[in-house]
């Protein structure tokens, strides 16, 4: 009881001590609340949130370019683009630009993309399977929307820029990115046509030696255009002269037939050696594609012998009744259904690959017929008298064709670079992103309340106890008694 008592007596003492002190524990509270302010005062105008620029990426799937070489988003940051931003901005040669830029895949789309997701894994009665599936097609569809688009990120103040020209130096960075991968990398070069360009030289056609070199760039000529005449997109390029790829392929087979199959036969007629070379190698390259038909056909015959016998490829070895464990449980299935469902099976994987040998036989046969035919046409005379001006005239409609081609091949790799266009699209303006005044500041204001609180408990605690003077009141009853004597 007397604990207590003293217990009492204490916090009526601590209470009366801080209300005499209440304007000093008051001014330390204000003063607590002074400082928050002013340090959040403080971080809100030394940190500004950086501009933030959202595009999606065109002609770029699966991190790849049209000609297959690899994106990545820091190409947008290569010394290229560096280097022109900075002439284009005026910013002082000692100033490293690229550290207060930062591009990586992101999409503001990504944020709907989780909301939808998440109200489909709140349905009721969804099992452990469903949940998975959600799940993945979430991750499916999320990566590909974060891999189709952009972030770009300028710290206009790091830079000693406004927030206007931060937001032209976001817009900058793809336009000078998507400028220079288009002219200086040929990433819109389609991959079929960038090994069909041919290298000009003035062929007298008067010498074994530049009789062959002509017949290898009128190969290549020939691979060329029928790419070229079969592809829709560029069927309808011409040269300066309106000749498409269809024309020149005629004015390419009336050269072969009037000048070049003439003096084709006639250059091996000489015995130069470059010229019986040139039928050897031809002529082994047909022994060998031989060896691979027959090879072929012996496949063929292997499948057509199995298909005939009726029998499964496939064994079972469950046991004698067909019986298989799976999962623990007895899994009964009769011999001939399996067996049919084995044999269904065998041949619809066999019907696949029986056309995909009788596609190579094909074209090794194609190639055959072609190879024979340029020997047979190098046995024997043609008959023509072979005349230097003959030579010349082939000459120069052999060096029209090569120019011509040369144009239209040209012309072709402008035609798909222009159909391509820009590498992105802008999604949204230049924006500063989030607030001025941050989460992270703010939690300054109960940490100096705390500190603030402390701090009065300790004031209030150490202040010395002040002298009490005798009270008037316990005096009174003393100066009756002794009136009353």
């Amino acid at each position: 009881m007397q604990v207590m008592d003293s217990v009492e007596i204490s916090l009526r003492d601590l209470l009366t001590k801080a209300w005499r002190l209440r304007g000093l524990v008051v001014s330390i509270f204000l003063l607590a609340l002074l400082l928050a302010g002013l340090w959040v005062l403080k971080t809100a105008t030394g940190f500004s949130n950086p501009v933030s620029y959202f595009v999606t990426l065109r002609n770029i799937e699966n991190s790849k370019f049209p000609n297959g070489t690899d994106f990545s988003p820091q190409d947008l940051l290569i010394p290229q683009v560096v280097s022109a931003l900075q002439q284009r901005f005026d910013f002082p040669p000692q100033t490293n630009v690229r550290n207060f830029i930062s591009v990586e895949y992101d999409s503001p789309m990504a944020a709907a993309v989780s909301l939808k997701y998440k109200n489909r894994l709140a349905a009721r009665g969804l099992n452990q399977a469903d949940i998975e599936s959600i799940n993945d097609a979430y991750q499916l569809e999320l990566q590909g929307l974060m891999q189709s688009g952009l972030r770009i990120d300028v710290n206009y103040a790091g830079l000693g820029v406004d927030e206007e020209t931060g937001s032209a130096i976001a817009v900058a960075i793809p336009q000078i990115w998507s400028e220079i991968y288009s002219k200086q990398f040929r990433i819109f070069a389609d991959t079929r046509i960038q090994g069909l360009a041919v290298t000009y030289s003035d062929e007298e056609l008067d010498n074994p030696t530049s009789v062959i070199t002509a017949k290898t760039r009128l190969d290549s000529i020939d691979k060329g255009l029928a790419l070229l005449s079969s592809d829709n997109r560029l069927a309808s390029v011409t040269t300066q002269d309106n000749k498409s790829a269809v024309d020149i392929i005629a004015d390419l087979n009336r050269f072969r037939a009037v000048y070049f199959n003439p003096i084709f036969a006639e250059s091996d007629d000489s015995g130069d050696r470059v010229s019986a070379i040139y039928v050897r190698e031809r002529t082994l390259t047909v022994e060998d594609w031989k060896r691979r038909v027959a090879g072929l056909d012996r496949t063929l015959a292997q499948i057509n012998d199995y298909q005939n016998s009726g029998k499964a490829i496939g064994s079972w070895d469950a046991d004698s009744t067909g019986r298989e464990v799976v999962g623990g449980q007895n899994v009964q299935v009769a011999d001939g259904a399996l067996g049919k469902i084995i044999e269904l099976s065998d041949k619809a994987s066999l019907a696949d690959y029986m056309k995909t040998v009788l596609q190579q036989r094909q074209d090794i046969v194609e190639q055959i017929s072609r190879l024979q035919k340029e020997i047979d046409l190098t046995q024997g005379s043609s008959g023509v008298e072979i005349s230097s001006e003959f030579l010349k005239a082939a000459a120069k409609e052999f060096s029209g064709l090569t120019a011509e081609y040369q144009e239209l091949l040209r012309t072709a790799r402008q035609r798909m670079t222009e159909a391509a266009g820009d590498l992105y699209l802008p999604l949204s303006p230049p924006a500063v992103s989030g607030s001025m005044i941050t989460t992270r500041s703010l939690l300054v204001f109960p940490i100096l309340m705390i500190v603030g609180a402390i701090v009065s408990m300790a004031l209030v605690l150490l202040w010395p106890e002040r002298r009490s003077r005798p009270l008037i009141a316990a005096m009174v009853p003393d100066m009756r008694m002794t009136a009353s004597q």
